[in-house]
């Protein structure tokens, strides 16, 4: 059995400089030594080009040099993905390729020719297959998702099978493992040996395992769970691999249509046809007021002439303000954050307000009250218990969400 570990990184382009230093120090700098005392080791990397900045303005840049350099010795498989972490499905496709080619930009700017990723990753693994063409387009090889794509259902996939995309012409789709993902980002392994007793005769088996986890969970949001890399890589049992390789070391494969899903989308929600539950939930007053804020500040930019006064600083905050975040912590879905909400829709507010000049009166006053009604309406939920009504209601629903870490999702401390 080989071990295929996907790991993400990310910090919201509303972070705190102490928050970024903080993960810094106690996630990225243990993730960057680890590898580097692990040369047999082996881990495929996404790091949003957002994060990538956030390390460089804040003097963090021996993260950037550690990785490239782990990169440069074959360590570290580098992934692309989209610059702001904005849920892909829901944007317009222009805005799309528009974050996915800043990301690859800015992240070759730093990085250099070592990045050049053949795999990607939509944030959040929400999928759809307009993203799937869109990115084979733009010459990925593969896209990684998460299993509950492949049918509805958890414990479908064969784990010695590669996929590809029907209809998409040669494009490999790489569906995670949830439960032991899962497992790693609730600490249920903080070492080798319990990961490994789970695996039990997996080990000695012709297949792969693929997991895909924030990769927050080793020593920031897990202090200590570094131990669990320490112990696999110098025993080297399981043995690990970029998720590329794994394209030459099996050859079976087989035609797969993925679903609308996310990493975060459970059984139930798949049967209801909600594939992205915690950023675009039926019926749920904040998410409409946030995505009416969103379409509004999205017309707005696109209307006015490039020339305008405000314009570079409008495309700016409309490219920031599609971070995912904000729609994630309104959710309930358990997760809740009024300063999240806040941020995100001031970043698309003040969008809207850096091209004010060229703006009717009336639209501008449309703005205006969308943004007051997404931030009075986040915290009336809080004031009423509304928000902590409806996070009990989902966990009495979803009993495998354990703790409030985020499923692999959004990079928040």
């Amino acid at each position: 059995m080989y071990w295929a570990n996907f790991l993400h990184i990310y910090q919201p382009p509303t972070q705190t400089e102490q928050i970024v230093r903080k993960v810094t120090r106690e996630g990225y700098r243990v993730l960057v030594k680890v590898l580097r005392s692990s040369p047999n080791a082996r881990i495929t990397l996404n790091i949003s080009a957002v994060l990538t900045q956030q390390l460089a303005r804040y003097g963090l840049d021996d993260v950037i040099t550690g990785l490239r350099k782990l990169a440069e010795r074959g360590q570290i498989e580098f992934v692309g993905s989209a610059i702001y972490h904005p849920i892909l499905p829901l944007i317009p496709r222009d805005e799309v390729i528009r974050q996915i080619e800043l990301n690859t930009k800015v992240n070759r700017s730093y990085f250099g020719d070592v990045y050049n990723p053949k795999g990607f990753f939509p944030p959040e693994m929400c999928y759809s297959r307009d993203i799937a063409r869109t990115v084979s387009e733009l010459g990925f090889q593969w896209i990684i998702v998460d299993e509950i794509a492949y049918n509805g259902k958890i414990g479908s996939v064969k784990s010695d099978v590669i996929y590809t995309v029907d209809g998409v012409d040669k494009l490999v789709v790489f569906f995670k493992e949830r439960p032991f993902s899962a497992g790693i980002t609730y600490g249920k392994y903080p070492s080798g040996k319990p990961f490994s007793q789970a695996l039990a005769d997996r080990l000695d088996k012709d297949c792969y395992l693929l997991t895909g986890t924030d990769g927050e969970v080793y020593g920031h949001h897990r202090p200590g769970q570094e131990k669990l890399l320490e112990d696999i890589w110098s025993q080297g049992r399981p043995p690990t691999c970029t998720i590329s390789e794994l394209i030459e070391l099996f050859s079976k494969r087989k035609k797969a249509r993925p679903l609308p899903s996310s990493w975060s989308t459970w059984e139930d929600e798949m049967a209801q046809g909600i594939p992205y539950p915690q950023w675009d939930y039926p019926d749920h007053e904040l998410h409409r007021l946030q995505w009416q804020l969103t379409h509004l500040a999205l017309e707005t930019v696109k209307s006015v002439p490039p020339d305008i006064r405000g314009y570079p600083e409008a495309r700016q905050l409309l490219d920031e303000g599609l971070h995912s975040c904000q729609y994630w912590w309104a959710s309930c879905r358990p997760w809740w954050d009024t300063g999240m909400v806040e941020w995100g829709a001031k970043k698309l507010f003040d969008a809207i307000s850096q091209v004010k000049s060229a703006l009717s009166h009336d639209k501008l006053g449309k703005a205006t009250k969308l943004f007051e009604s997404v931030v009075a309406t986040a915290r009336r939920w809080q004031d009423t218990g509304e928000a902590r009504r409806r996070k009990e209601e989902y966990l009495r629903q979803h009993g495998e969400v354990s703790t409030e870490l985020t499923f692999g999702g959004d990079g928040s401390p």
